[in-house]
């Protein structure tokens, strides 16, 4: 948790950090029509893992902001899961909301 913390500019990120996770894993699993009924903690972790990396990457290694990482979670966690490389956008300005 230490490293994960240090990608955060204040404790009370976890929590928003720790939601979008939550949220990103649930469309994960909407998209895929996976049952919810069916949903493993081993694939929940596995899951988990998966955006702690993406997320790490977007925010440590390029500098991107809380907001703008968390919004493309669910967009590069899918495209992890359905085994496609995906590129991180190289926009330089950017929006919420703006798809990107």
């Amino acid at each position: 948790m230490t490293a994960f913390a240090k990608l955060l500019d204040s404790p009370a990120q976890i929590a928003t950090v720790t939601l979008a996770i939550e949220s990103a894993i649930a469309q994960s699993f909407e998209a895929n029509k996976h049952p919810m009924r069916h949903m493993t903690s081993a694939e929940v972790k596995r899951r988990f893992d998966l955006c702690a990396s993406i997320f790490e990457k977007l925010r440590g290694d390029l500098k991107w902001g809380i907001t703008r990482a968390t919004d493309q979670l669910p967009i590069y966690l899918n495209e992890t899961l359905s085994g496609r490389d995906w590129m991180p956008d190289a926009r330089t300005i950017w929006t919420p909301g703006d798809g990107g």
